[in-house]
C-alpha cells in the first residue's frame, strides 16, 4: 500500500476519497483532468471570498463539483501553470492530501483551475504547532523544498474533517512553485537544520528551523521513500503528457523539469538524512511556548529569515 492508498484508508470516507480523486494514481488523475469538462457559473457563490479578490471565477465539472477557475494570459504562462500542475500530481503521489489543481481549455480558452475544498476551515484557526498538524507541515517542507514552492502562508493550508472529526491538512495554491529552475533556489545550512532562500519576501513553511530541532528522521522517513519510490520512466512519462499540445517540443520540457525534480529530490533526501536521525539517537525538544498558538505570530516567526 502506497502513502497515497493509506491516506484514503485514514479518511476512510468514499465521497472525500472521490472528491480528492484518492482512488486514482497520479498520472490517471493527470488524464481525468485534462478530459474533464468544465462549466462556467453565473453565480460566484462558490467562490471563497479570497479566491474572488484575485480574479478567479466559479465552474462546475460533470459531477457538479465546484472548481475556481482564472484565465490564462498567454502560451507561456499556460506551460508554467502545466509545469505547476505536476508539483500537485507528486504531492498527490506522496500522500500529501491537495486540492486537484491544473490547467486546461474550457471552450477553447486558456485557464487554471483549482477544485473548491469544501467545509473548510483554514489551518490559522487552529494551534499548528501541534499534533496533528505540527509532524505533516514538517513532512510538507519536503514538498516545498523539492518544487521550490516559497510562498507558503496560513493561506495556502486548509483544515477539513472525516465521519470521525478527525482533521486532515489540504494544501492548495501552486502559484509560485518553480519547477523549471536550473538552480538551487533553497539549499541547506551546513551545520544546523535550516535553508536559505532566493525569495526573501515568502515563506516556505509556516514552521522555523526550531520546530524541526529534537526530530527524528521518522517524521520524514515515509514523504522521503513516498518520493523515492517514484520512477524516473514514470516521471518522464507524466511530464510528457503534462506538456503534451502545450508546446513546441514537450519531451524537451519534461527531459528538463524531470531532471531538475530528480537532482532536487536526491539532494533534500541526502540533506534530511545527514540531519536527523533515528528516535534513539535523538534528543527530544519540546517546542517554544511563545510560539505555541497562531494569532499574528505567524510573520512575528519570520520576520528575521
Amino acid at each position: 500500500m502506497d502513502e497515497r492508498e493509506k491516506i484514503a484508508c485514514e479518511i476512510c470516507n468514499p465521497d472525500v476519497i472521490r472528491y480528492f480523486y484518492l482512488d486514482k494514481t497520479a498520472r490517471e488523475v493527470l488524464s481525468c483532468l485534462d478530459a474533464m469538462k468544465l462549466t462556467i457559473s453565473e453565480s460566484q457563490d462558490d467562490v471563497p471570498f479570497n479566491a474572488q479578490v484575485k480574479g478567479y471565477l466559479a465552474a462546475k465539472d460533470e459531477r457538479g463539483d465546484p472548481w475556481i477557475i482564472k484565465p490564462v494570459a498567454n502560451d507561456d504562462e499556460m506551460l508554467y501553470h502545466r509545469a505547476c500542475t505536476l508539483a500537485y500530481l507528486l504531492d498527490h503521489a506522496t500522500g500529501t492530501l491537495a486540492a486537484p489543481t491544473c490547467a486546461v481549455l474550457i471552450n477553447g480558452k486558456k485557464f487554471r483551475v483549482t477544485k473548491v475544498v469544501q467545509h473548510s476551515v483554514q489551518i490559522s484557526s487552529y494551534n499548528y504547532l501541534e499534533s496533528p498538524f505540527i509532524d505533516i507541515l514538517r513532512a510538507d517542507l519536503i514538498n516545498r523544498w523539492i518544487y521550490f514552492d516559497e510562498d507558503r502562508n496560513p493561506n495556502n493550508y486548509l483544515v477539513i474533517t472525516n465521519p470521525k472529526n478527525r482533521p486532515f491538512l489540504v494544501a492548495i495554491d501552486y502559484d509560485k512553485a518553480d519547477m523549471m529552475s536550473e538552480t538551487m533556489k533553497i539549499t541547506g545550512l551546513p551545520e544546523k537544520f535550516g535553508w536559505l532562500r532566493a525569495e526573501k519576501t515568502r515563506f516556505l513553511t509556516l514552521l522555523r528551523p526550531e520546530h524541526f530541532e529534537g526530530v527524528p528522521i521518522g517524521v520524514f522517513e515515509a514523504r522521503l521513500n513516498a518520493f523515492a519510490s517514484i520512477k524516473s520512466d514514470d516521471l518522464t512519462a507524466m511530464a510528457q503528457e503534462a506538456f503534451s499540445s502545450y508546446c513546441e517540443d514537450p519531451n524537451v520540457i519534461a527531459s528538463k523539469v524531470v531532471s531538475n525534480i530528480l537532482r532536487r529530490r536526491e539532494y533534500v533526501e541526502g540533506y534530511f538524512r545527514s540531519m536527523f536521525k533515528t528516535a534513539e539517537n535523538t534528543v527530544s525538544i519540546t517546542n517554544d511556548s511563545d510560539y505555541s498558538a497562531f494569532g499574528k505570530s505567524f510573520l512575528d516567526m519570520h520576520k528575521n529569515k
